[in-house]
């Protein structure tokens, strides 16, 4: 999908909405920012460029995949370690107005902007897997609001949300041991797997993923689960696959969506698993529907 285009620098350092403004840039650094404050939440995503982020009076070097949160009155001002690099970044402005009506409120959004309101640990470092899909909603916030659809406030606040919501939950788990116990990591386990069913998982991703040893999860999972994290990836995959077969998708096009290397193996697995072939339940539901 197109990403949508970058915005001009702004050098103004105040706000014009009383809510959130939200800017893409992709330029060259031509001259550095004055240090500078302001009453209002910064946050920056750093896509690409070889930075440095001074506030107060400490640095801090930021690289590609980093978020910066800057809690209001924070002196703070971007050092360009080479110029030559090309600098993308998100940047995200929160009225603190905005932020105390819709988000103080809710601790999974206070533990974020509250955690470190001195700007001393202001570098957040997520799971690449996390920053991608931040960023993808950041690019479709950019085009909801550069589109007049139905539903647009809306869709802007939700999207807001889940991304904050997301780098809340990320920075918690982190600073907080990870999760809560075997049945939470379970949970975690289920949810990673059916997000990524259309990869070529194997348990050494998902044990890197989650940074624990491999054999660990493998046997907490299959101790709450009953069956191992490949039997459920299987089971997982073999599910949306069936879900898919109303579709007018091939049914190799869906085996291969689905993550099944070969469609004789999700052949094999499927009538193994329905008792007919994907083809003969296609053919089945197809009667069902048409009745």
């Amino acid at each position: 999908m197109k990403q949508p285009d970058s915005t001009k620098f702004l050098y103004r350092q105040y706000m014009l909405s009383q809510s959130y403004e939200l800017y893409y840039y992709r330029d060259h650094p031509v001259r550095g920012v004055e240090p500078h404050q302001h009453g209002f939440y910064e946050l920056y995503f750093f896509l690409e460029g070889n930075v440095e982020m001074t506030l107060g009076e400490n640095a801090f070097r930021v690289h590609p995949g980093d978020i910066v949160l800057i809690p209001p009155g924070i002196c703070h001002f971007p050092s360009f370690i080479d110029p030559k690099t090309p600098y993308r970044r998100f940047v995200l402005w929160i009225h603190k107005d905005y932020y105390e009506k819709c988000f103080a409120h809710e601790q999974a959004f206070a533990y974020l902007f509250e955690r470190d309101p001195q700007g001393l640990d202001p570098v957040l470092t997520v799971d690449p897997v996390l920053f991608n899909d931040l960023q993808n909603k950041i690019f479709q916030m950019i085009r909801e609001k550069n589109e007049e659809r139905f539903g647009k406030n809306v869709s802007l606040s939700l999207l807001l949300q889940s991304v904050l919501l997301s780098i809340s939950r990320s920075v918690y788990e982190k600073e907080n041991g990870g999760s809560a116990g075997p049945a939470t990591l379970r949970a975690r386990i289920c949810t990673y797997v059916e997000e990524h069913l259309s990869e070529p998982l194997t348990l050494e991703d998902i044990a890197g993923f989650f940074s624990m040893n491999k054999y660990y999860i493998s046997h907490i999972f299959k101790e709450s689960m009953g069956i191992s994290i490949h039997q459920y990836m299987i089971q997982k995959r073999i599910e949306a696959c069936k879900n898919a077969l109303l579709t007018q998708k091939s049914l190799e096009e869906i085996a291969a969506m689905f993550g099944f290397a070969n469609y004789s193996s999700f052949f094999r697995l499927f009538k193994k698993t329905y008792g007919m072939s994907p083809k003969e339940y296609r053919e089945e539901m197809e009667k069902e529907v048409g009745k």
